[in-house]
């Protein structure tokens, strides 16, 4: 029974008339489950509406889960505008990312970008993080790139009024034209010893000299391997005859999806006689290589496909050619070509294992040393 709140002096009808027209018994029981029940816990149903009265409707296409929007939406609405914001609405599409504003000085001094802790998911992702990004910070700025492994730069030769110019453009390319433009990569790395099967078949295998003996002096010398010249002046014949072979013509890798059909081919970039140097301008691994002009025993190999080659295929394996040209109908200096576009007489080598999912915002950078 409530609290009776009646003068003494009311009536026996008065007062059965407050006991019948009073439902304080029969919806109390509601009204104290309902109390804290959208802030503790809300059923599915009360989402939308809370949405709503939090002002967090524009985020909802970005946002999956709107249990995680709520949660977070109220902290988010407080320093919205601010770098923190950015932080929150980022970790809603699962990224962090390191803010990188653009100089006062610059024409467009409000745009910002934004490097990923890591390459994108999927290129789905790519419309929630700006997306996010747009309704976290101040009207004023706006995201003009996000990278992360290719981030080439423009390149600024003043700062005056008449030198705040830029030559040329900040890598990446854009999915929505009016959007921010996306710039990633991801690197595929071998050691590979060369097989005799390989170097049969690229017509340079030399058969192995026996083991041989070097002079050092009447002095006693460190307990050390040393390398045996003549193994050593094989293993550089063979590196000389693909290069005599090839005759200047351009080095291939080969794509190729799991029936072992060729997706593609993109041209190499690097395709180099190397040997191991501390300060060498190549790495595989955690050992850098540097060009050599002759008596090199190793060669290194590099390709970089462009955004967007293969976009909608998946590499299974990645080898190389060794001069092989476009076919007739093929400009010359083409850097990818699709199946059937390369004028193949030598054999893939190096081939391994790889899964590459081919996209429109990454440039894949296939790379190995190849010792004789």
């Amino acid at each position: 029974m409530p609290l009776d709140l009646l003068p003494q002096q009311s009536t026996a009808f008065e007062r059965a008339l407050q006991e019948a027209t009073d439902f304080y018994d029969k919806i109390s029981p509601s009204i104290d489950a309902a109390r804290g029940l959208k802030i503790l816990n809300p059923p599915p149903s009360f989402l939308p509406f809370l949405i709503y009265e939090y002002g967090l409707g524009e985020l909802t296409p970005y946002v999956v889960n709107l249990y995680d929007l709520i949660d977070e939406g109220i902290r988010w609405q407080r320093v919205r505008g601010t770098p923190q914001a950015l932080s929150y609405a980022l970790a809603w599409v699962g990224y962090t990312a390191r803010l990188e504003e653009a100089p006062p000085r610059r024409r467009r001094w409000n745009a910002f970008q934004l490097e990923l802790d890591r390459i994108r998911d999927s290129e789905d992702d790519l419309a929630r993080i700006e997306g996010v990004a747009r309704l976290s910070v101040p009207m004023r700025s706006y995201l003009a790139r996000g990278f992360k492994g290719y981030d080439i730069r423009a390149l600024e030769y003043g700062h005056g009024a008449w030198g705040n110019k830029l030559w040329s453009d900040y890598s990446g390319v854009r999915i929505d034209p009016e959007g921010a433009k996306w710039s990633f990569s991801r690197k595929y790395e071998s050691d590979h010893a060369m097989s005799e099967a390989e170097l049969t078949a690229l017509g340079v295998w030399l058969p192995p000299v026996g083991p041989g003996n070097v002079t050092w002096g009447a002095f006693p010398w460190l307990a050390a391997p040393w390398g045996d010249e003549a193994t050593r002046a094989r293993s550089a014949a063979m590196v000389e005859a693909v290069f005599t072979d090839r005759n200047g013509r351009p080095a291939w890798a080969v794509f190729k999806d799991g029936d072992g059909a060729v997706i593609g081919y993109r041209r190499a970039r690097a395709f180099h006689r190397v040997a191991p140097n501390s300060n060498g301008q190549y790495k595989i691994g955690s050992t850098s290589y540097g060009i050599v002009s002759s008596s090199a025993t190793s060669i290194y190999v590099e390709a970089l496909t462009d955004f967007g080659d293969g976009f909608g295929t998946t590499a299974a394996t990645v080898g190389f050619l060794a001069g092989a040209e476009p076919v007739v109908g093929n400009p010359l200096g083409s850097l990818w070509l699709p199946p059937g576009g390369l004028s193949v007489t030598g054999p893939i080598f190096a081939e391994k294992p790889f899964s590459i999912q081919f996209g429109r915002t990454v440039r894949e950078r296939v790379s190995a040393v190849l010792r004789f």
